[in-house]
């Protein structure tokens, strides 16, 4: 007699999501389509749920792909502001996971997370952003959207039960807001950063992958750079993302005329994944000079690449990086000390390699998508069983 088949858990993955199956470069869409990956590699069902606004303003539900993987998209009617639309997708999001039924739900970013609580469903909300700290690093222009974001994330902290946190950064935020409990496990990135053809980079050339906004001071970084140039006249920066837009992004452009960089600072724009781990390949090294961060995926992308890490001390970086072993650390705002380590590591290919090889090491261990999915899989399996177990018969 054929022993009975226990069927696989039924997850839904509320988060941002890309529209098609190559995963954007960083942030919460790239751990997102990371996390799926990394879930069905460990025998789970997996629903997204994500949201975004209808092209013709009407409100629908699309859904795409079959079991192992399912998309549902929420498309909500357009509003003026994005904000309002982070409160609207909320009852929408709990219809939908009323819908699906999962026996457990795993939620990124605030508005997903408050629908994760509100459900009533077994949850664990991952804290991927500091809304705090953000809110005081980013102009008036971008604070509506911040407010709306920490209202929400304080409803969610205040009711969730279960948190993961993607760094011990992240538990010290946020222990003495929410009686939760606490799991630790990182972030996954793609498979294409481990798996990328070696190649000798440009011994002088630097990689940045940020956004053009103050929290992530490409300023500080430029400034820099014209330091390392006056060790190094060949060193360059080249930065993937956003191109600099709006009065910051003139800031940016005018700071780079004033030290005579044109020449050596280049914008690459948005690249998804399979073209940042080339980028990686080719570069002697990525540098960030964010003046806040939670745990940046890119670090642990560079490090996958086996490339070293300078970075500044802000968040949960210095659990990423070792210092004088994958990288450096340096304190934030500070163009000269960034400058110094830099040139360090441009000027010494074997300090490079050797630092190379030990975030390799570290990646390997730490963010491996399929290491991470298995980690939530045992943490919502034991969810689902509590609840199975707290659950009177016959409801």
């Amino acid at each position: 007699m054929t022993a009975p088949t226990t069927p696989p858990l039924r997850v839904a993955l509320l988060c941002h999501y890309p529209d098609d199956d190559v995963a954007p470069a960083g942030g919460v869409w790239s751990v997102g389509r990371n996390l799926a990956a990394g879930l069905v590699s460990a025998g789970a069902e997996v629903h997204v749920v994500r949201y975004k606004a209808a092209s013709d303003g009407a409100a629908r539900v699309h859904v795409r792909g079959v079991s192992p993987l399912i998309v549902h998209t929420v498309e909500l009617p357009r509003r003026r502001t994005q904000p309002f639309r982070r409160v609207d997708a909320v009852p929408a999001l709990v219809a939908r996971l009323r819908e699906i039924r999962p026996d457990a739900v795993t939620a990124h970013e605030s508005e997903y997370g408050l629908a994760a609580v509100r459900s009533g469903l077994p949850a664990a909300v991952t804290i991927h952003g500091m809304p705090r700290q953000e809110f005081r690093a980013f102009r008036w222009q971008n604070r509506l959207d911040l407010a709306v974001t920490l209202w929400q994330d304080w409803q969610m902290v205040r009711r969730a039960q279960d948190i993961v946190a993607i760094n011990d950064y992240a538990i010290g935020q946020y222990r003495g807001r929410t009686n939760a409990r606490f799991h630790r496990i990182n972030i996954p990135i793609g498979e294409v950063f481990f798996t990328a053809p070696p190649r000798e980079p440009d011994p002088h050339s630097v990689l940045m992958v940020e956004g053009m906004n103050e929290r992530k001071d490409p300023i500080t970084m430029i400034r820099a750079i014209a330091q390392v140039r006056q060790r190094i006249p060949d060193a360059r920066l080249d930065i993937a993302g956003r191109l600099p837009a709006g009065p910051y992004g003139e800031k940016v452009r005018e700071t780079i005329a004033e030290l005579a960089l044109d020449d050596c600072v280049t914008f690459i724009g948005l690249v998804d994944q399979p073209e940042l781990a080339g980028l990686y390949a080719s570069h002697a090294a990525l540098a960030l000079s964010s003046r806040q961060e939670t745990s940046p995926c890119v670090i642990a992308e560079a490090m996958a690449g086996r490339r070293p890490v300078v970075a500044t001390d802000v968040g949960g970086v210095r659990e990423m990086v070792s210092e004088d072993e994958s990288g450096y650390v340096v304190p934030a705002g500070d163009p000269q000390t960034l400058a110094e380590r830099i040139a360090a590591v441009l000027n010494d290919s074997l300090l490079a390699r050797r630092f190379g090889e030990h975030g390799r090491w570290l990646a390997e261990q730490r963010y491996r998508r399929d290491v991470i999915g298995r980690q939530y899989v045992e943490l919502l399996e034991g969810l689902a069983r509590k609840n199975t177990l707290d659950t009177p018969a016959g409801k």
